[in-house]
């Protein structure tokens, strides 16, 4: 691969490099990919471009963007082409560039109705195509072509993309964890979006997810200054630095949480003003008739610390840490952390312990 990028001209450099620093921004899988495709024509010299996204449950390929390619002839694609398409299953075996010549002889391929009623719709001729994958998922392609006028694509091209390839594959990877996450946030909205409890979401490298509205109303509240120390020490709470749950009026409390699809993990931050309403041990003994044991793991839990982190906070061995949260978890009757959080949430503003 070396020896087929050595000599790149400073316009090559330049596309390349333009298309790597996009590829590293916070975009979703749709921005991104259109983002480099004019890059990726210029630099491999090629006419068009396709790119889809493959839905791993339904079995398909979708989310299509193209550059130069007619609509019309992208949803004859989807109604009928897919489904007699002699490359594509083949191609999307491979962990590299592949040229379309490599999985079906250009002679071979000029025989099908694939080629003659669909490709050649548009003028698509010589083909060469990239997966990415995560694990063994696939997770989206790059399918670039040239016209017949022109040559067909070679290894310099191949190695182009395969130098592309780990920086594409990061920035879906990075994508698909962006949209997993807002999708949990729906979960968070629906539950506090109306109540005066502030929520702060973040994903596992501590980039913001969401936020409901009274969280955005804090940030209109305070002065520029004052909400940023606010801010900083959200994130730092949300990187699990549970130093002080407290920043002027508000009480901050901390819920690890994960997404819905891929269970990657999320943290939840609250703000709440302080002089709410309580919960206190009186009420959950009333309520739920906690033992003082099942009300100090609660409160613990509410704050945010892991079963480890509430066995050492109260000297107690990790099993009975487990044990008592099933006894929680049954009189409150919750399944898990997030249920016993939007349940006390739904009386309550604040966790007093």
């Amino acid at each position: 691969m070396e020896n087929e990028l050595s000599n790149l001209n400073a316009g090559e450099l330049k596309l390349l490099f333009s298309i790597l620093e996009k590829l590293s921004r916070s975009h979703d899988q749709d921005i991104l990919r259109k983002y480099i495709s004019e890059d990726l024509l210029c630099l491999l010299e090629a006419d068009f471009l396709a790119s889809f996204i493959w839905n791993q449950d339904r079995q398909v390929f979708e989310e299509v963007i193209f550059l130069n390619m007619s609509p019309a002839n992208i949803r004859r694609y989807d109604s009928y082409y897919r489904s007699c398409d002699p490359i594509t299953p083949l191609l999307q075996k491979r962990r590299r560039a592949t040229l379309v010549c490599e999985v079906m002889p250009q002679r071979e391929l000029e025989k099908t109705e694939f080629f003659n009623d669909f490709l050649m719709k548009d003028g698509l001729h010589h083909g060469i195509n990239l997966y990415a994958y995560d694990g063994d998922l696939n997770i989206g392609d790059l399918r670039i072509w040239r016209a017949k006028n022109r040559p067909d694509f070679g290894k310099r091209e191949a190695a182009l993309l395969d130098f592309i390839l780990p920086y594409f594959r990061n920035a879906l990877r990075n994508a698909r964890a962006i949209t997993a996450a807002k999708g949990i946030a729906g979960f968070w909205q629906k539950l506090l979006e109306n109540t005066h409890v502030a929520l702060f979401l973040f994903d596992e490298a501590g980039n913001p997810v969401f936020q409901n509205r009274s969280a955005r109303m804090i940030e209109e509240k305070l002065p520029d200054v004052e909400y940023a120390s606010f801010y900083n020490h959200i994130q730092s709470l949300a990187k699990r630095k549970l130093f002080r749950t407290e920043w002027g009026p508000y009480f901050l409390s901390v819920l690890p949480t994960f997404s819905r699809n891929d269970a990657r993990p999320l943290t939840a931050v609250m703000a709440t003003q302080s002089s709410p309403a309580r919960i206190n041990k009186d009420f959950l003994i009333s309520r739920y008739h906690l033992s003082p044991r099942e009300i100090e793991i609660c409160f613990l839990v509410c704050k945010g610390l892991t079963d480890r982190e509430i066995a050492s906070v109260l000297g107690i061995a990790f099993s009975t840490v487990r044990t008592h949260l099933k006894h929680i978890f049954i009189k409150i009757d919750a399944t898990n952390r997030s249920e016993l959080i939007s349940i006390l949430f739904e009386e309550i503003v604040d966790i007093s312990f």
